[in-house]
């Protein structure tokens, strides 16, 4: 089973500030009608007056048309505001300015797709531009240098609305595209985004964060900018530092964040200068990052969704009426409940990524990083196992008498011994996998049969997916571990969350259909197969599991759903003394095959469920081979079955799908040859 992976991106997190100044009587979020072009097109033409005054009324009053619907939207950029506003950027005039890189930012927050036009038009020149005077205001700010003049003050008094706009729609260029990145780079904006996490307590927590998610994305995969951590190792240290800054739930997200960076990075983080050459800099970043990762898990879902209903119901939180959102009006402070809305937001958004960098941390040892199934790298080289040869049939007598090959039983206890002491592990047994279980658990408002807060019910969502993908990849490396001592000595644990998996996805599969949940329900699939792997002859079966597996099946449109439901359902066939079982999995099997032909199985499925053959039924020995495998005529069905699975592969392209055809090759051979042995088996 391939490990669970997906590329880690920072949460988005979209309130809408407007600039400074809003146009008096316009109203964001209320307008009932879409304004007519004749309506539109004078405030458009006021970007282009002589009048400063009048083109910061303009910016300001298209920021709040923007925000009022998108047939407005549409409207707006039909009459091409965006090269307008991208013009102002390079304003003489302050207010015209930062009006401008505001109303910039509210339109790339409610239509991210307008990042790739952002860019395509150069925004990023203007910008640059801009850079170097933010920092110089905030610096005098932080440097308590004495103003200048009123001119001064007044960027004193807007430059961290300007800040977070500016970091905003460089975040949103980011996201948009990889390859925007590159360009990004050129800017040196790095130095930039650390400095507001070193400060974190000297600034506005919303720019503090809009930068820690920026550089987030701009440090994900993204091997330009490790050269400039590497070419500056004093970063480095300053990301360091903000941990190490705050204690507790003080700043979690901005300390979460930083986390993520520290991640992102991990390679220059071992290569620093700052490290010892024989220092073991990976395993100490995971120790450093694992206590604050496991603090911010600790907050109570249940009650927060308890509390956001009592809030939205309050008659005291203003919704945009086109998505159902909280829209304070301009002008008015937040209410107490749409402040503590927006504290939940935030520590979902904080939860989401805690969970994905220590899911991250599940699957280090795949790139040979310091996870707990590296153990066996302390061991040196002359006491490590070699794994490079593959045994099959064809040398298992040539490997077992070749007098150099160590004792692998030997090996394999220093390794469990070396694996059970790494403190990674201990923390993921103890500490966190009980709140794996606990934010995976669904919500009241988690999958509502009326929306009530669908910023919360998203984010409530992806909360639990991104905790169930932990737990996977956590079952995962614990099924790697040879002797898989966890699921041994945790069995009670393992027993449970089985159980608890199968209600959790009674409860999941009665929610009204979206895609939140059915991605939900697949992870949960998931994390059943990894356990059920894990558990084997021990999986607490019920009468009600099998049939409800394949009733999803057959419900289910998505190939990977039906691929983890297939693998899912080897585990439970492989259980001795349940032959029933086994012949109810079989036969659901083997119809799943029959479809190949038809294309009623897509080629992913059919290798799964070929493979499901191959280990369910590979030895004669098996108490259920002969009464199903052999009585049921499935190496009959096999063998008629054959050419459809040729023509299978044959179709699949390699140039399009290389891994998918590789993989429908190694079956298709594996299939002949099973054949041939279940039809000698029985003669030796």
């Amino acid at each position: 089973m391939g490990k669970q992976t997906h590329k880690r991106r920072s949460i988005k997190h979209r309130a809408n500030p407007i600039g400074s100044r809003v146009a008096a009587g316009v109203q964001q979020g209320v307008m009932e009608e879409v304004p007519q072009p004749e309506q539109v097109l004078p405030v458009i033409q006021k970007l282009s007056s002589p009048d400063s005054t009048e083109r910061a009324w303009a910016a300001a009053c298209i920021s709040n048309l923007i925000m009022a619907g998108a047939g407005t939207r549409k409207l707006l950029l039909s009459k091409g505001i965006l090269p307008k506003l991208i013009e102002r950027l390079t304003d003489d005039n302050r207010d015209v300015l930062e009006e401008s890189v505001g109303t910039l930012r509210n339109l790339v927050s409610v239509d991210p797709v307008i990042a790739k036009e952002y860019y395509s038009r150069d925004i990023l020149t203007p910008l640059g531009t801009l850079l170097p005077q933010i920092i110089q205001t905030i610096d005098n700010i932080l440097n308590n240098a004495p103003v200048a003049d009123e001119a001064e003050q007044d960027r004193r008094r807007t430059v961290w609305d300007l800040a977070e706009n500016f970091i905003y729609i460089i975040w949103s260029i980011g996201e948009a595209s990889d390859k925007y990145i590159t360009a990004i780079n050129r800017m040196n904006i790095v130095s930039f985004l650390i400095s507001f996490l070193t400060v974190a307590d000297q600034c506005p927590s919303r720019v503090v964060i809009a930068a820690g998610q920026c550089l987030t994305t701009l440090t994900d995969d993204n091997q330009e900018i490790y050269l400039e951590f590497q070419n500056h190792p004093e970063y480095v240290r300053m990301l360091f530092d903000v941990l190490s800054k705050f204690d507790g739930t003080e700043k979690i997200l901005v300390r979460v964040l930083t986390c993520a960076i520290l991640m992102n990075i991990r390679d220059v983080v071992q290569m620093s200068s700052s490290w010892d050459e024989d220092f073991d800099a990976l395993g100490e970043l995971n120790k450093k990052l694992l206590p604050i990762l496991t603090t911010s898990l600790d907050y109570d879902i249940q009650t927060a969704a308890e509390q956001t209903k009592a809030a939205m119901n309050s008659g005291h939180v203003t919704k945009h009426e086109e998505t159902g959102e909280i829209t304070p009006r301009p002008k008015q402070p937040l209410s107490d409940e749409e402040k503590y809305i927006h504290s939940v937001e935030e520590r979902l958004a904080t939860l989401q990524l805690s969970l994905e960098i220590l899911a991250d941390i599940c699957l280090q040892d795949e790139s040979g990083d310091d996870g707990w199934e590296d153990a066996d790298m302390d061991m040196g080289e002359e006491d490590a196992p070699d794994n490079t040869d593959v045994i099959n049939e064809d040398n298992i007598d040539e490997f077992f008498q070749d007098t150099s090959a160590i004792d692998e039983s030997n090996a394999a206890a220093v390794n469990d011994s070396l694996i059970r002491s790494n403190p990674v592990l201990h923390a993921f047994t103890t500490e966190i996998f009980p709140h794996l279980i606990r934010l995976a658990t669904p919500t009241s408002l988690s999958f509502p049969h009326e929306e009530v807060a669908p910023s919360i019910s998203q984010a409530l969502a992806l909360t639990h997916q991104r905790a169930l993908e932990c737990f996977n990849n956590f079952l995962l490396g614990m099924n790697e571990i040879p002797s898989k001592f966890w699921f041994k000595e945790q069995k009670s644990d393992a027993i449970q969350g089985w159980r608890w998996l199968f209600n959790t996805a009674n409860t999941v599969a009665a929610a009204p259909q979206s895609e939140d949940r059915d991605t939900v329900l697949e992870s949960i699939v998931g994390c059943m197969w990894a356990l059920g792997r894990g558990l084997g002859q021990d999986i607490p079966l019920e009468p009600s599991d099998v049939p409800a597996l394949c009733g999803a099946y057959e419900a289910s449109s998505s190939t990977m759903m039906r691929v983890k439901i297939v693998g899912c359902l080897g585990p439970i066939a492989m259980r001795r003394g349940d032959i029933e079982t086994n012949k109810h999995i079989g036969v659901f099997i083997m119809n799943i095959l029959s479809q190949i032909g038809s294309h009623g199985t897509s080629p992913e499925v059919a290798v799964e469920a070929l493979n499901f053959l191959y280990d369910v039924y590979s030895d004669c020995a098996f108490d259920y081979d002969d009464p199903v495998f052999v009585q049921g005529g499935f190496l009959a069905q096999l063998r008629q079955i054959l050419p459809s699975v040729r023509s299978m592969v044959k179709i699949t392209d390699r140039r399009k799908n290389f891994d998918l055809r590789s993989r429908a090759d190694e079956a298709l051979t594996n299939l002949v040859a099973f054949i041939k042995y279940k039809a000698n088996e029985r003669r030796l």
